[in-house]
């Protein structure tokens, strides 16, 4: 469900380059999916249940001000120049 809303936020953000942007998110979600669990078990052979847990938490935790940054600066980020079609 949370993909879905990114991919509709970056077709409002970058109109005119939005096939780019739908395909470098998903090049690196298929990225995070190759490389990620390759990830998991020294994770957790080297600092056990209990913190390989807590790091994933915190790591969530890290991320939760994302949205809100978002929420703050989109619109700065839509209007930019930088991507704005030229007609």
């Amino acid at each position: 469900m949370s993909l879905m809303t990114i991919q509709v936020y970056l077709v409002d953000a970058y109109t005119l380059y939005a096939a780019s942007a739908l395909a470098a998110t998903s090049i690196l979600r298929s990225v995070f999916g190759a490389f990620v669990p390759l990830a998991g078990g020294p994770l957790y052979e080297n600092l056990g249940l209990g913190w390989g847990n807590s790091t994933l938490g915190f790591v969530a935790l890290g991320l939760i001000p994302v949205p809100f940054l978002f929420m703050r600066y989109g619109e700065a980020i839509r209007t930019s120049p930088r991507y704005q079609p030229r007609l």
